[in-house]
């Protein structure tokens, strides 16, 4: 397939694509490519939530291959199997197939086992998750099927799904018919800052970017639905806070879409948002015992909604374990439209207007930590640190002054348990003066006194990232680590 014909392509199997280039995903490329160049049978599985761009990087990689592409539907069993099959006849120009498709599996699959026993042939099943919903059999079907024939031809058959908790539980599953079949799995995630860059406008790459991924994340589809070369309030207010627009209902439809009875989890997501982090908070909040919420926490957790952090120099089970929205789409829309839907839906937008712009700045400085993590982790890669760190996360903890307990926070820190090395930094939202950003410096190391790991034997370095940062050379000079906008 050509880029020609990509978008004709997609428009007859109802697949929607944007006329954008296609960005990133080399990594993904690369394992489907090494797969698809083997001369073994091969069942590869690709998940992931829904927009992420799973399809795109399908039609990307199957392009001059022989191949079947089919978007599952929410049909009956028969009617899907007779859609796969005329696909199946569209693609090896087989007329008699089109016109008089399969009714069953077996000979569907006795079908594909004569096409596929000499050459390699690609056949790529789309939101496979709706096969199961037409029938909870269908996983065995495929096992017994690919047992008897697909697995002695060359066959590279690829299974995907946005339905995260169906295609780890019927899929990925150790008790799934399916497991030990595949020959090799792949979660497609949201991209980072520095990968989603490359959708912003020439030129636009500093603030209004990352204004603007605190909104969509690192998802394809609502960095393409944004409006990319204005601000973010005005995408807030004419693409997300506006009833009829695409983006307005998503995140209600992203939670529906996987779970059965949401309420509980709207709630849990809202509190979240809003900044109770502890568990005990989250509980109060919501008005639900603490003990039965973990359930709830777990489920969105595996959903990749939701992610649990604790202090860097802590252990993964530590007592003082936080939970954070992971999505930016799902946390900007659980903090600003939400909670303000009846705003929204009455067309208040002056009062709405009023809240983001008392509280979408510090949202977005949230947000800009972990751009600054993303950024970090990229010139540790790249060995352009005066260190090779191992873990990256935030750090808070508490101490005693004069009989009164005191919180502190460090927005980032990195260390290597093997060389004792560890790097404290400070992310800012705003432009410094080479006053101010000497002052947080000097905070900075006060407060890292409180960080218990390796004391007395530890190197220690001192960063701070800004919007913009006056007499950052100078600061460099002085053997700290500074960066602002203009680096990223």
């Amino acid at each position: 397939m050509t880029d020609a014909n990509l978008k004709y392509y997609a428009a007859k199997h109802n697949v929607m694509v944007h006329n954008v280039p296609f960005i990133d995903r080399e990594d993904e490329i690369a394992f489907l490519n090494e797969a698809y160049s083997t001369d073994r049978s091969q069942m590869i599985i690709l998940y992931g939530r829904r927009r992420v761009g799973k399809t795109y990087l399908l039609l990307e990689f199957m392009k001059e291959k022989k191949h079947t592409y089919h978007l599952c539907t929410r049909g009956n069993e028969t009617e899907q199997i007779r859609f796969l099959s005329r696909m199946v006849g569209v693609s090896l120009d087989d007329t008699a197939l089109v016109l008089s498709p399969f009714s069953e599996w077996r000979t569907l699959f006795m079908y594909l086992y004569e096409k596929a026993k000499d050459e390699r042939y690609l056949l790529i099943i789309d939101e496979f998750p709706y096969l199961i919903t037409a029938n909870s059999a269908v996983t065995s079907i495929f096992q017994k099927y690919w047992d008897e024939y697909l697995s002695k031809t060359k066959m590279m058959l690829v299974l995907c799904g946005s339905s995260i908790a169906m295609m780890e539980s019927e899929v990925l599953a150790y008790n799934s018919p399916l497991y030990g079949r595949m020959t090799g799995q792949w979660k497609v995630e949201p991209m980072s800052f520095g990968d989603a860059a490359s959708f912003f406008a020439k030129g636009r790459c500093g603030e209004e970017a990352i204004e603007n991924y605190s909104i969509t994340g690192g998802v394809p589809f609502y960095l393409v639905e944004l409006d990319l070369t204005k601000s973010a309030i005005d995408n807030i207010l004419e693409n997300v806070a506006r009833k009829g627009r695409l983006l307005y209902d998503e995140g209600e439809i992203l939670i529906r879409e996987e779970l059965r009875d949401p309420s509980t989890y709207f709630s849990i997501l809202e509190a979240i948002s809003s900044g109770n982090a502890k568990q005990v908070r989250i509980a109060n909040r919501i008005g639900v015992p603490s003990t039965a919420l973990p359930r709830y926490l777990s489920t969105l957790m595996r959903l990749g909604y939701i992610e649990k952090r604790v202090p860097v120099t802590e252990p993964g089970k530590s007592k003082k374990a936080v939970y954070r929205i992971k999505d930016n789409f799902m946390n900007f829309w659980f903090r600003f439209i939400y909670p303000y839907r009846s705003y929204i839906e009455e067309g208040d937008y002056e009062r709405f207007r009023e809240i983001l712009d008392r509280h979408f700045n510090l949202y977005v400085s949230f947000i800009f930590e972990d751009v600054c993590k993303d950024f970090l982790n990229a010139l540790n890669r790249s060995d352009r640190l005066p260190l090779h760190f191992t873990k990256i996360g935030n750090w808070w903890g508490h101490y005693r002054d004069r009989g009164m307990r005191r919180e502190v926070e460090i927005d980032v820190v990195a260390l290597n348990d093997a060389t004792k090395e560890i790097l404290f930094v400070e992310c800012k939202w705003r432009n410094l003066s080479r006053r101010q950003a000497e002052t947080i410096l000097g905070e900075l190391s006060e407060k890292s006194r409180h960080v218990d790991w390796n004391d007395g034997v530890r190197t220690e370095y001192f960063g701070i990232i800004g919007k913009r940062i006056e007499g950052k050379d100078e600061l460099r000079g002085m053997g700290f680590i500074v960066f602002d906008l203009d680096d990223f």
